[in-house]
């Protein structure tokens, strides 16, 4: 193949852009990861789940104690608990409630806008 002359010169480029190879494009200045993460609604259940037993005087059902509904970034949950007597019940209930959202919110970073809370049984 021949190559061309010619009388011009090339502009020069500006700033420091480095020389890429070709078919290459340059980095950006802050460097995004890219990608998203998605958190299957299980492994909400399951961190509500161990919230509401790291209450004291709390028992949880062994198969579904948690069940979620997610919309967007916002978070609704429905927990069954066991409550020890002679534990006030709606005290406990609203001790559950604060650790679990603080929790799943710390956990997972969404926004936990509900959680309904069944009293399944209360236990010596």
């Amino acid at each position: 193949m021949a190559h061309v002359q010619t009388d011009t010169v090339p502009p020069q480029r500006q700033g420091d852009e480095r020389e890429l190879p070709r078919g290459r494009h340059p980095l950006p200045e802050v460097h995004d990861p890219g990608g998203r993460v998605d958190i299957v609604p299980t492994v909400i259940e399951k961190a509500a789940t161990c919230a509401a037993r790291g209450v004291a005087g709390v028992t949880t059902p062994r198969h579904r104690a948690s069940r979620v509904r997610v919309s967007g970034r916002a978070v609704l949950l429905r927990l069954r608990i066991g409550v020890r007597y002679p534990e006030p019940v709606r005290e406990t209930a609203a001790r559950v409630r604060e650790r679990v959202r603080d929790r799943v919110e710390h956990l997972t970073g969404s926004r936990v806008h509900h959680i309904d809370i069944e009293i399944v049984e209360m236990v010596r």
